[in-house]
Parts: structure tokens; sequence; C-alpha cells
């Protein structure tokens, strides 16, 4: 299975979806966005915007990429007071969580309230990493709602004071993945339009309801090697998602959606089928570019160590991911091809760099690798050596 030449079709089948439900909302849609440019209908907003039912958000994520945009606009700040408008920046205000509206006049801008008062704002651009991929900087209120803690309860995170200090690690991990994994850095190119850095509780994600953006959960510790290993991973259930657009449906002989557990008869298993499904993807992407970045030797020190850890730890995973998969007539025909890609990708791999992983202890890691856990239990493993 070669997954990269079939990638255009299957984007190209997620922006039809996104054009025929944008059409049933709005007949008359493209008289104001360009049906051909298919870099419209990439924007994340507007799968978060289609995925609800409030029609008053469409102006406000549109307005940077109409034909001819309104002179007057409803528009939405969040907790903070900000509104973020793709392709244009931020407006900045003291009015958190308030329904305003946007007025262009002589190419200025200006923001007005419910009684028709003036609200004083600032505006800032939009921020771009390398690559042309925009961070964003603030949360947009159709977003809330997908960062939950353990108790799915939605929670607040702190993203001004966090992306600053990340920038450059992001860069530097963008850069790594392009020199060393090109082939799978395409595909990231035309998927990944945005990144969003936090500090909170929920751990890094991506989410089909804000498609084609990530959401990388750093603290102050973190560097290039924790970017490395987070973008490859989330953007990989991006593609994945992408891939599997349509075919989800007839990926297994169970419907998609069915609770791993029902399957397993494991009542502690998480999650559902297709989600579970969707992590032997990504270890496929992380492994294959982590394994050519310790064989060219492109980190030392600490960096090094740290990537070989994260490697092993994450070959351990995938093994036991695929063996949870050994269920008889789980698979249709085509889930079938996958998971043939998962446990050859695994076997070749391991063949590779069986010694490696093994001669690494990760027993005692938490769900996200922690170095200093990894430096605990493996004091005399000579990194030098490999």
């Amino acid at each position: 299975m070669d997954f990269y030449k079939n990638f255009d079709n299957c984007q190209g089948n997620v922006i039809d979806s996104l054009k025929m439900l944008l059409y049933q909302r709005h007949e008359n849609i493209f008289e104001r966005i360009d049906f051909e440019d298919d870099r419209i209908y990439l924007e994340p907003l507007l799968f978060a915007y289609v995925m609800q039912e409030n029609n008053s958000y469409l102006d406000s994520i549109i307005f940077g990429y109409e034909k001819n945009p309104k002179s007057k606009i409803q528009v939405f700040s969040n907790h903070t007071g900000t509104i973020y408008i793709p392709q244009i920046g931020y407006l900045h205000t003291q009015e958190a969580n308030k329904e305003l509206f946007l007025e262009g006049k002589n190419n200025m801008f200006f923001i007005i309230d419910h009684e028709g008062k003036e609200v004083s704002h600032s505006f800032e651009p939009i921020h771009f990493l390398d690559e042309n991929i925009e961070i964003v900087k603030c949360q947009h209120p159709l977003l809330k709602k997908i960062f939950f803690d353990a108790q799915d309860e939605i929670v607040d995170v702190e993203i001004e004071k966090t992306y600053t200090k990340h920038i450059d690690h992001a860069n530097k991990a963008i850069q790594l993945i392009k020199e060393y994994f090109p082939t799978y850095f395409d595909l990231i190119k035309k998927t990944i339009k945005k990144i969003m850095i936090f500090d909170g509780e929920p751990n890094s994600f991506a989410n089909i309801l804000a498609h084609n953006m990530i959401f990388l959960n750093a603290h102050n510790e973190n560097d290039e090697v924790f970017f490395l290993d987070h973008i490859l991973h989330e953007s990989a259930h991006v593609v994945f998602n992408t891939l599997t657009y349509n075919s989800k449906f007839n990926l297994f002989n169970y419907p998609f959606d069915t609770k791993f557990s029902e399957i397993t008869g494991d009542v502690n298993e998480h999650g559902d089928l297709y989600s579970r499904f969707h992590g032997l993807f990504t270890f496929i992407i992380i492994n294959a570019c982590l394994e050519i970045v310790i064989n060219e030797k492109a980190l030392q020190g600490k960096q090094n160590e740290e990537v070989i850890g994260r490697f092993s730890l994450n070959m351990k995973r995938f093994e036991t991911g695929i063996n949870m998969f050994t269920i008889p007539n789980l698979f249709t025909e085509e889930g079938q091809d996958w998971y043939e890609l998962f446990v050859n990708t695994f076997n070749q791999i391991y063949e590779r760099k069986n010694s490696l992983i093994n001669s690494i202890d990760v027993s005692n890691q938490p769900y996200v690798f922690t170095f200093e856990s990894f430096k605990e239990v493996n004091k005399g493993f000579n990194m030098q050596s490999i």
C-alpha cells in the first residue's frame, strides 16, 4: 500500500465534502468565496463551523477569503477579549466573550458594540512558523469545546506566554522533518495549515473538528526533540483522517465507532475501534522519521539521548498496539491492507534496530515521555557508542 500516491485524491474528497456541507447551509456560498481555490477549504475553522449550527460565525471565518468582503460583519471575542479572523489577524479588545461588529471604512477596521458605540482595540497580524505554517496564538470560541481535562470538562489553557518560548524549537523540528523525512514532509505541507502551542491539562492532540490544525501541549523544558515527536504524531492523525475520511466506514467488520473494549472484551480498554487504529498509523510515521534522525546523527548530546528514548518508547508501544489488533474477522480487505502495512513497517524497523530498542529501559515512562524518567533508569547506557 502506497498511501502517498492516494493522498491527493483523498484530500480532494475531504474538500468536496466540506464544499457540499457549506452549500447545504448557504446556497450563495460560492458567490462569496472561490469554488476553485482549494486553499480556502483547508481552513480549520470551516470544519469547526459545519460541525455546529450557529450560522452567525460564517462571516468572520470567510471574511479574509471573500471575493468582495462585506463592509460590516458580526464577530466574536474569546474569553480574553481577542477576536481572531483567519487571513486577517487578531483584534484585541477588553470585551470578553462578546458578540460585536467589525466595520471596514477607508481601509481601516472599527469594532462596534450592539449599541453602535466604538470599542477600543489593537490589531496584530497573523504569525507564521517556517514553511508558511500559521502559529495560532489564541482560542477561537468554536475551538474552546475541544479542550478537555481528564474528567471531560472544558478547560482554559495558556497560549500567549507559551508559544513565544517555543517558536525556535518548533521551527527546528519542522526543518528536521523537511531534511530527513521529505516525502512525509510534503504531506505536512499539504495538510498542516495551523499549529497552536499551549500549556494546560490536555495532552497534544488533533481533532477532526479543526481539521488541518494540530495542538501541541508544551512546557518550559521542551525543545525541538519534543516538537519533532509531537508534530510527527499529531500531523499523522490529520493525515490519516484525510486518507480514511470516506473509507473509515469500510475498514472493519464492525461499525468504526464501536468501543474498543467491546472488541477486545477488556473493560479497561478506552477509545473506539477507529481511534485506536489511528494510533498505529502515527507509529509508522514517528518511528520511520526518528530512525533516520538517529542514523544520521542529526542531534547531539542530551537531544540525541532523548530522541533515542522516544524512539524506543514509541516502538514498544507500536508493538503493543499491533498485538491488540490480532482479532479474528476484525478487518475488511482494505482494513487488512492497512494492518499489514503497520505490521510490515514495524518488523522492518525492528529488524534494523532491535538491539538499540531492547537496550533502552522505558518501563517507568508516563504517557507523555519525560527525559528525567528516562535518565533515572538509563544512567549507565553509553549513547556515544551508537
